[in-house]
């Protein structure tokens, strides 16, 4: 009886886990095609168009920056706190080299893990598209002379991703009272990353918002696979 009402529990968080990932895949979609094609203006450096220009340019006028159009201190605090989202990353593939190393066997690596190799790939593999195939707009200053695309945010993307899916499974390899400080500092690092890079003056309003829904769906498909692990069926005692 037990394990049948944890299967069914399985099954009905599944079930809206994925019509979460459906829902926050449309989301992102209309979002994206919609900042693609919808009040694009010449907004930008070198008359670069924005889409949503008058919502961006709105927003961007609310904060004030350098001359070169950059808030300094939010610049630097999300330098430093974009390299540390990598932390998580590190923290599982070393735990997944250690059980390799222990169980000298990659089929015996814990399922989370190498879902977690396929879930990097993909939020490498959106990042790329973003960066070199569907441009979508380009960033609101000039990074060391050059205009660089920035649809959506690469440190919100990452910061949503990376952080999220670590909160997912830190239960997985840490000490309960561990696990909760972790995903503290975890969430706050995502937090500060966020809103800092949008403090920064580096994004315009809708890359931000385009990070976060992209990154959301990705998220919402991590936790859909995890979701659907069979569960193990005790052996009968003869």
């Amino acid at each position: 009886m037990k394990e049948l009402e944890t299967t069914t529990a399985n099954k009905n968080a599944s079930k809206k886990l994925l019509i979460a990932l459906g829902l926050f895949a449309l989301l992102a979609t209309i979002f994206t095609l919609i900042v693609k094609n919808i009040g694009v203006r010449p907004i930008g450096p070198e008359n670069s168009s924005v889409g949503l220009g008058f919502l961006n340019e709105t927003v961007r006028n609310y904060f004030s920056y350098n001359e070169l159009g950059i808030n300094d201190m939010w610049y630097k605090i999300t330098k430093i706190s974009g390299y540390m989202l990598f932390l998580p990353v590190a923290f599982f593939f070393i735990t997944g080299f250690v059980q390799l190393f222990k169980r000298k066997s990659l089929g015996k690596i814990d399922r989370e893990l190498k879902l977690l190799i396929v879930f990097y790939l993909a939020v490498a593999a959106v990042y790329a598209v973003f960066e070199k195939v569907f441009i979508v707009n380009y960033r609101p200053v000039l990074m060391d002379g050059v205009l660089e695309p920035s649809f959506p945010s690469s440190h919100t993307l990452f910061a949503i991703t990376l952080c999220g899916s670590a909160m997912m499974l830190t239960k997985n390899f840490l000490e309960l009272k561990h696990a909760r400080l972790v995903n503290i500092f975890l969430a706050l690092l995502m937090i500060v990353t966020v809103g800092g890079r949008l403090l920064s003056g580096v994004h315009w309003f809708t890359d931000i918002m385009g990070g976060i829904f992209i990154g959301a769906t990705l998220l919402a498909a991590l936790g859909y696979a995890l979701s659907t692990k069979k569960p193990i069926k005790e052996k009968e005692e003869k």
